[in-house]
């Protein structure tokens, strides 16, 4: 079995800088030519050398993922649609998170919840500690900083919203065209988990 990683406690949303780097592969440059003009020229105007270079990795990671038809609809639909593309390109790209989507959420949708408590995350958490030799060994604070960034890219994906100590979740309204992409790609699984589809 294919184990977890917490390389995404460094790895958040990143929608931005995602979709300006999708524009730059519309326009027909290729991905390590612009890996590199990215790291050169700070295309994404992020603070330092160091933060490009960190965020280059997973957001190339999930462009890779986008053939053309979606990489247009990711740079050009409205900002939901949007969301829901990149949050399909993150739980193509990173276990824990769709793991979690297709785990925790997905459940929490089809049996009409209205939040995802602390103790849903924490439970779930520590289900994946048990199996995952990489998670037993990270530190306490790794494994917060790990849920917290889950959680926050449920927030910014548009699933989620932050209550106090919870999180209300958002049933979204996926378009046809996001089903039959997804579909298309082998992958309706995750429509239906993040869309609550039967």
């Amino acid at each position: 079995m294919e184990d977890y990683s917490a390389k995404l406690t460094a790895e958040p949303f990143l929608y931005n800088e995602t979709k300006i780097l999708a524009k730059y592969l519309l326009d027909g440059y290729e991905i390590n030519e612009l890996r590199k003009k990215n790291i050169e020229e700070n295309l994404i105007q992020h603070k330092t050398k160091g933060s490009i270079s960190r965020t280059n990795a997973p957001i190339f990671r999930r462009l890779q993922v986008m053939d053309r038809e979606m990489l247009e609809d990711f740079v050009f639909s409205d900002i939901e649609n949007s969301k829901y593309i990149l949050l399909y390109a993150i739980m193509k790209t990173d276990k824990l998170v769709r793991d979690f989507i297709l785990e925790v959420y997905k459940d929490k949708l089809f049996m009409r919840k209205e939040y995802i408590e602390k103790f849903d995350i924490d439970n779930w958490y520590e289900e994946k500690c048990i199996l995952s030799e990489t998670l037993r060994e990270r530190t306490e604070s790794t494994s917060a900083k790990l849920k917290q960034v889950i959680m926050k890219i449920m927030q910014d994906s548009g699933l989620v919203i932050k209550e106090k100590d919870r999180f209300r979740i958002i049933r979204p309204l996926l378009k046809e065209k996001y089903i039959s992409m997804l579909d298309k790609n082998g992958d309706i699984e995750y429509a239906k988990a993040v869309g609550g589809l039967l």
